[in-house]
């Protein structure tokens, strides 16, 4: 039965890639592409600003070549009739509520052994266009102990139906997350380095 569940959940997944498409079109620029990819190849976490729900669905499916991962919500992935579903496909649940539980740092760190890379949204919470707030650690955290590159990336409004969304996907990072210091202090200067990345990721456009 989970045979059959998994191969149902995965058609799905993929059948869904033209849809989505076509439902939210977007046109994607690139930074530097070949070090991008290179970096999607070796595992990394890809982060971007946060300006509406569907974005964790979209980015699994368009980046879908590079094994991306995303996150879910607890309250949502635990939801008897779709839990199946997630179970199956590139999603890791995580509790927004925050609290100890640190199982979906174990559960991504397994996931990028593979060679998936994680999509992560630092800021926690949707932002308007334009005034993105400051960005939590954790992405930072995942990074360092998985030794993973830092990718960024801009999304240029809210994902609608049926109207044009800009995706600038920028270059790796270069951060040295084992710095000396004061680790909260370093991962304080690189997350705002990471925010300014993606907002200078704009003038791409």
């Amino acid at each position: 039965m989970n045979v059959i569940l998994k191969g149902i959940a995965k058609f799905l997944f993929w059948a869904s890639y033209p849809v989505l498409r076509v439902l939210y079109p977007m046109k994607i620029h690139w930074e530097d592409k070949a070090a991008t990819e290179k970096a999607f190849k070796e595992s990394c976490v890809v982060f971007s600003n946060h300006l509406g729900y569907v974005e964790g669905l979209f980015m699994t499916r368009l980046l879908h070549r590079y094994r991306v991962w995303t996150f879910v919500g607890k309250d949502w992935y635990d939801k008897k009739p779709i839990n199946w579903l997630f179970r199956n496909l590139p999603y890791i649940s995580i509790d927004r509520k925050g609290g100890m539980d640190t199982s979906w740092l174990e559960t991504t760190t397994e996931v990028m052994k593979s060679g998936a890379s994680i999509y992560i949204l630092p800021e926690g919470h949707t932002s308007p266009a334009g005034q993105m707030d400051e960005f939590k650690p954790g992405f930072l955290v995942l990074a360092k102990q998985t030794d993973s590159t830092p990718v960024p990336m801009f999304i240029s409004r809210k994902i609608k139906p049926f109207r044009l969304t800009h995706l600038v996907i920028g270059k790796p990072l270069e951060l040295d997350l084992h710095e000396k210091g004061r680790p909260s202090l370093v991962l304080k200067k690189y997350c705002e380095e990471c925010r300014s990345a993606v907002e200078s990721l704009e003038k791409l456009l």
